[in-house]
């Protein structure tokens, strides 16, 4: 298995996104769980509502804004402790099982891997479809299992995501599936994977990234 240095860490990499997908949140917090989805790394804007069948709380939505407007503005125990409220009290309700999510990225940030990639595997067992934070989820996860050194474990994560073209975060899980096949020392499928993303142009980080790990499993 191959180590490296690079100039961004994985780590921060996750909390970049997370803190993109919480600020969109905070600044639409006056609609709640009806929000739309905005344009984060170069994608459209969609919308996505509560689903069928789900009948709206307005407790549980109000913790739900509170403790992601306390996550942007850094006050992490304080919004963990509400989201903890949200998973005991209001488990069956949208805002419950979104806040698996966000105590995910709480214990990232913190760096409590272990525990971070509970609470995605937790969001991920209960919300399938949603198009910004289900990816999000299977990324962070990816993320935790790389703090943790289980690179098998991550590279199933950035495996699944990367089999959807559609979505906001298919450039960012290429080039994580690249670099954890070289990683692993697949290298030669790592330099395909991370020769395709360049093929589509990615933003100006990626392609740095992309040709760093590129220049490193050439080595």
């Amino acid at each position: 298995m191959r180590t490296m240095k690079r100039g961004k860490k994985t780590e921060d990499e996750f909390i970049s996104t997370a803190e993109k997908v919480m600020k969109f949140i905070v600044r639409h917090r006056e609609t709640s769980l009806w929000i739309g989805v905005g344009v984060i790394v170069g994608v459209v804007l969609l919308f996505y509502f509560l689903p069928k069948g789900e009948q709206q709380n307005p407790e549980a939505e109000l913790l739900y804004t509170q403790s992601v407007g306390l996550l942007s503005a850094g006050r992490l125990q304080d919004a963990e402790n509400l989201l903890l409220q949200l998973t005991q009290e209001h488990q069956n309700t949208r805002p419950g099982k979104l806040a698996y999510y966000y105590l995910g990225v709480a214990n990232y940030h913190t760096g409590r891997f272990d525990e971070a990639l509970n609470y995605f595997d937790k969001f991920l067992s209960l919300v399938k479809n949603d198009y910004l934070l289900t990816p999000s989820a299977f990324y962070g996860a990816g993320c935790a299992a790389e703090g943790i050194k289980d690179y098998e474990r991550a590279l199933g994560y950035y495996e699944k995501m990367v089999k959807n073209k559609k979505s906001p975060f298919y450039l960012q899980a290429m080039l994580a599936y690249g670099r954890v096949n070289g990683l692993l020392g697949n290298t030669e499928r790592a330099k395909e994977i991370l020769e395709n993303l360049l093929a589509e142009k990615p933003p100006h980080d990626i392609e740095a990234d992309a040709r760093f790990y590129l220049g490193y499993f050439n080595e």
